[in-house]
């Protein structure tokens, strides 16, 4: 919702610029410079909220994605680990041959 906003306030501001009156440019010129500092705030703080949530979001979906494949691998019958590619050692972890 930025860059359309700014888009809206700099053609506001362009259509400033046309008016003939002197005091009527300025106080037109203010109160865009206005409106274009509080999108900056206001985006700065949402920015801020979003790179604090989206971390977070994505550790709890790591973390949970763990643990549901801890317990898959828990579930497994004790035949599944017999096998050789199912074998629980750090050879079969890097993929090399025993």
């Amino acid at each position: 919702m930025v860059y359309p906003a700014y888009g809206i306030v700099f053609s506001k501001g362009i259509e400033g610029f046309s008016q003939t009156d002197p005091r009527d440019r300025r106080h037109a010129g203010d109160r865009n410079a206005l409106w274009l500092f509080l999108i900056a705030i206001i985006s700065t703080f949402t920015l801020a909220i979003q790179n604090y949530l989206f971390p977070k979001a994505a550790s709890t979906l790591t973390a949970r994605l763990r643990s549901l494949c801890f317990r898959a691998i828990l579930r497994q019958d004790i035949e599944f680990f017999d096998k050789d590619t199912n074998s629980v050692s750090i050879c079969s972890l890097l993929h090399i041959p025993h």
